[in-house]
């Protein structure tokens, strides 16, 4: 007697939508110049992490907000950079054809003296504009960025891009001047949606107890190591946002044989399986567990499973071999209150 065929069934990989707002902005007053921005895509685009082609050149307009002073000060003309602070997901943004996104500690001393004679048009590598005077509006016109995300990029599902914006500035009417290159953490989010999204599959081999025919219950008992399979058996997960798993067998955690009857305890063994750091014995016990998004390279999505053995086979109705199916289903949702890390259970 064989106790082992185990087959996993892994579905739910359906997919949400996840809108993230823009940061709502008012004119700051201060003693020297500055601005703020913001940029947000259309709400009819989305990024799929799992399809080939990625988000390939979407357009997404930039609008800066001047500061102004106490009385008339107010700042004339900015030239700026967008910083992509470490950690932050692989993208690419261009401005009038210029590459304008730069890594942490790599902005190659950007952005540079003003220019006022280019009228906007900025340097390469840089974001200028030229507010204009007292009547003139404290917002930009849009500045249309061209953003690319290539395909497989770790966009968190319900989040933002947040990057931050470096800029020198000139001021008028009492407004100081900024030469030096100020760094507004956050100031740019970029509003992609994101589909929640996932992808998973079983890693390693059948969980397989071996030949249990001669086996009593009281040795499996107190040997449980050697009737436990082993601990390199995984599902594994990739995915943009958190998700939710359920845990079912088919002969509800008891092996049985082809046409065995499971109403008679001759035909079937007990077993446990031991998944998200519990101990599952029944349909009913695992219930629905919320685990934190894997990210893209799934580095928090690798879910050890493993089963034990709780009765021997010496009492049990000869078969070649005793079997269950096992299914996990995952489904992605958009946010959870309190995901747990499911990868350190």
């Amino acid at each position: 007697m064989r106790a082992r065929t185990f087959a996993f069934t892994i579905g739910g990989l359906a997919g949400m939508l996840a809108i993230a707002s823009p940061a709502q902005a008012q004119t700051q007053i201060a003693s020297i110049c500055g601005v703020t921005g913001t940029a947000t895509a259309p709400a009819s685009i989305t990024y799929d992490p799992f399809s080939p082609g990625g988000l390939s050149e979407v357009t997404i307009p930039l609008v800066l907000r001047r500061n102004r002073g106490l009385v008339l000060g107010l700042t004339d003309e900015v030239s700026a950079i967008i910083v992509a602070p470490t950690g932050s997901p692989a993208i690419d943004v261009t401005y009038r054809g210029y590459r304008v996104i730069y890594p942490e500690g790599a902005t190659a001393g950007r952005p540079r003296a003003l220019d006022s004679r280019d009228n906007g048009a900025g340097a390469a590598g840089e974001i200028r504009f030229d507010f204009g005077g007292i009547l003139s509006s404290d917002l930009s016109t849009p500045l249309n960025l061209r953003v690319t995300v290539p395909p497989g990029t770790d966009l968190s599902s319900g989040e933002p891009i947040v990057l931050d914006l470096m800029y020198i500035c000139s001021g008028v009417l009492g407004l100081l001047g900024q030469p030096v290159p100020v760094r507004e953490p956050g100031a740019i989010r970029i509003n992609v949606n994101t589909v929640s999204a996932l992808q998973a599959y079983y890693a390693g081999s059948p969980l397989d107890f071996g030949e249990i025919g001669d086996a009593t219950t009281s040795a499996v008992l107190a040997a449980p190591d050697r009737y436990t399979t082993s601990a390199v058996n995984s599902l594994r997960v990739r995915s943009s946002g958190p998700f939710e798993v359920r845990m079912r067998s088919q002969n509800n955690f008891r092996l049985t044989y082809p046409g065995g009857n499971l109403s008679d305890s001759a035909q079937t063994i007990r077993y446990s399986a031991r998944f998200l750091g519990q101990e599952v014995t029944s349909n009913t016990s695992f219930g629905t567990r919320t685990c934190a998004r894997a990210g893209m390279d799934g580095r928090a999505g690798t879910l050890p499973l493993r089963a034990t053995l709780k009765e021997g086979g010496s009492a049990k109705t000869p078969a070649p071999n005793y079997g269950d199916v096992i299914s996990i289903t995952f489904t992605p949702i958009v946010t959870a209150s309190a995901p747990t890390n499911c990868a350190a259970l």
